[in-house]
């Protein structure tokens, strides 16, 4: 299923990553990069659907 960015809560794990990514950029003042990005999730696969997020979320779950 399809989580769109906004309109519906994101699992907890994607959530908390989510919030980390934003923190964290916001930190070094570059929050800025993720102006056009959208946090859509696909919950069946548990993966973001822009490919950027996704290569950050995958990271962060390995780590």
């Amino acid at each position: 299923m399809i989580l769109w960015d906004g309109e519906k809560a994101l699992p907890e794990q994607a959530g908390n990553f989510k919030k980390y990514l934003k923190n964290y950029l916001a930190k070094l003042n570059y929050e800025y990069l993720l102006d056009d990005k959208k946090f859509n999730y696909d919950s069946t696969t548990d993966e973001f659907l822009d490919t950027d997020i996704q290569e950050f979320y995958h990271l962060w779950t390995i780590a």
